[in-house]
């Protein structure tokens, strides 16, 4: 049971981590000739993002595993603490991410530079989180978790 739940939580890692590189290469590629495809891939990859990870994986990680993990091993309390304010501004900045990916898409090329930048730290942002995840918590459920 507890390697097949870590199993999940990898592989949802694993697959957000692929769109997340996906989605930057998107950003990084620009419209060319078919911006009204360009905008709708991205405004359902960010859809994903704040449906998916933020009300589904999260949600077993914050109720579930950190507080089992924080209970077995304190000596993670501040990484956890961390990555409970990581989750917390999460549904924030995806929000925020839209609404710049928006701001371009109708307002112009003026707009493009903020957004990319945004979507660059986003991603760079969310990649750590779950490194994070992956290199000091989840060995952790792995040795010291029934």
């Amino acid at each position: 049971m507890k390697f097949e739940t870590l199993r999940i939580i990898r592989d949802e890692h694993s697959a957000l981590s692929a769109m997340l590189q996906s989605l930057l290469t998107l950003v990084r590629q620009g419209p060319g000739d078919a911006p009204e495809r360009y905008f709708d891939v991205l405004r359902a990859m960010l859809f994903y993002i704040d449906e998916f990870p933020e009300k589904q994986h999260h949600p077993k990680e914050s109720n579930l595993l950190f507080p089992r993990v924080a209970r077995a091993a304190p000596q993670v309390m501040e990484t956890i603490a961390r990555l409970e304010r990581d989750h917390m501004q999460g549904e924030t900045a995806v929000r925020d991410l839209q609404h710049k990916l928006l701001a371009w898409e109708l307002l112009g090329e003026s707009r493009r530079q903020t957004f990319v930048d945004e979507a660059e730290r986003y991603v760079g942002f969310y990649l750590e989180h779950m490194r994070l995840e992956e290199s000091d918590i989840l060995p952790l459920a792995e040795t010291q978790l029934d």
